[in-house]
């Protein structure tokens, strides 16, 4: 993981616009690892499952987080995560 500073909401908008429309794996990364600097779990996690549907390549450096993440969290949330990613194939 490269040290990156936070994005700014423009930028998160730009970036999610380029993951939508292009399906950028540069930009889901970076998206990625915002959501894990900030410590927003949920959200990283459901960043990685995109990621890994572009690029499953890029993922590596996010796997030991995303899985304690995945971990944690109660089963109903861990199932809203991923219907929500798999809604958007």
């Amino acid at each position: 993981m490269s040290v990156v500073s936070s994005l700014s909401r423009t930028e998160v908008r730009l970036l999610k616009a380029a993951v939508r429309k292009e399906s950028s794996a540069a930009a889901a990364e970076r998206l990625l690892a915002d959501s894990v600097r900030k410590g927003h779990d949920k959200l990283a996690l459901h960043r990685y499952l995109s990621l890994h549907r572009i690029d499953a390549g890029r993922c590596a450096p996010y796997e030991d987080y995303c899985r304690q993440v995945a971990g944690r969290l109660p089963g109903e949330a861990l199932q809203r995560v991923l219907r929500h990613v798999s809604q958007m194939d």
